[in-house]
């Protein structure tokens, strides 16, 4: 008897009723201990069997882990516990909650998911902006009575990244004035990474650890939450940045109308208004929350931007944020 058989029939009943159909599956295209194929029914048939019983699927990935752990197999046992494994079933339970969007709409999305999440080259570049407004209010920047950065701030932080000059019809003047920098400012505060105090801005303890940690800064200022919190927020961002791993460009309108057909079946207008108004205000705000950032490359004149691999890069962390939340690789699920 070899090794998995012994195993299987370690395993409590549910656990041996759950893996026995996979260990069918593995046998008949080559080999149970093949990990190449053990990868491909986790990431290509466990996803779509269960009658998309999300839960089910996970417990299946996790007694498999426990069947090969017991065989002596640690490869494939890790394969079935690790976070890209039920990360990836957590997606496909997001995408199929779209019930009448084609798969293929989601397939670029996906390919840019398996590349990984690591902060791009040069992330530190894209988040200049972002490092000198910490930096500039450091231990505190007293606010304007209408709750603006102070002028000298303002002008000097223009100074530094000319968006004066990227964006001709703007004057310098008060924050008001420059919208990359109210733009980002609201980002920052909404991310919690400063905080007002009375009148004056500060620091949280959060801003002070991301201004020592580029990769964890990078992380702060493209995750979803906490300023996009809500399910509809959420479901828009992640349509959004599938919609932006297809395409070349940025259209705000088209992008609108994408999304808000995609949603459409998923969710209805709250109130007044239609879908593509709530679509559209979680698009502008994304849109131009990069703008500071630098995600996005002029093409044909300053209207015309496309995401560049620092809004690509934005667009998978978001994507991996909203559709498939990391599992945790210590408790099963009960």
């Amino acid at each position: 008897m070899s090794s998995l058989d012994l195993a299987v029939a370690a395993l409590d009943a549910p656990s041996r009723q759950r893996v026995r159909p996979v260990l069918v599956w593995l046998l008949e295209r080559g080999a149970a201990e093949s990990t190449p194929l053990l990868a491909s029914y986790l990431s290509d048939v466990l996803p779509t069997a269960y009658g998309g019983d999300d839960r089910e699927q996970h417990e299946v990935a996790w007694a498999l882990g426990d069947l090969y752990d017991a065989a002596g197999l640690p490869e494939q046992a890790a394969l079935c516990r690790s976070a890209a494994a039920h990360e990836t079933l957590a997606v496909w339970h997001w995408i199929h909650s779209f019930s009448d969007v084609p798969t293929v709409f989601w397939l670029p999305a996906l390919k840019a998911l398996q590349r990984g999440d690591a902060p791009p080259a040069r992330a530190a570049l894209s988040l200049s902006s972002t490092r000198a407004l910490l930096e500039a209010v450091g231990e505190g920047l007293v606010l304007t009575p209408t709750g603006e950065l102070p002028r000298e701030t303002v002008l000097a932080l223009d100074d530094r990244f000319r968006w004066t000059e990227e964006f001709p019809w703007i004057r310098p003047g008060g924050e008001g004035d420059i919208p990359p920098l109210s733009f980002l400012h609201r980002h920052v505060v909404a991310q919690r990474l400063l905080e007002r105090d009375g009148d004056r801005l500060v620091l949280t303890r959060l801003g002070e650890a991301c201004l020592h940690d580029t990769g964890r800064l990078w992380r702060t200022m493209v995750d979803p939450a906490p300023r996009w919190s809500r399910g509809f927020e959420r479901d828009a961002l992640g349509v959004l940045a599938a919609s932006v791993l297809r395409s070349a460009d940025f259209a705000l309108g088209r992008l609108g109308e994408e999304l808000a057909h995609v949603l459409s079946g998923k969710w209805r207008p709250a109130h007044q208004g239609s879908l593509f108004d709530g679509v559209s205000l979680v698009a502008q705000s994304w849109y131009q929350t990069g703008v500071p950032l630098g995600w996005w490359d002029t093409g044909r004149g300053p209207a015309d931007r496309r995401p560049n691999a620092f809004g690509r890069a934005a667009a998978v962390a978001v994507f991996r944020a909203v559709a498939g939340p990391a599992q945790s690789t210590e408790p099963r699920l009960t």
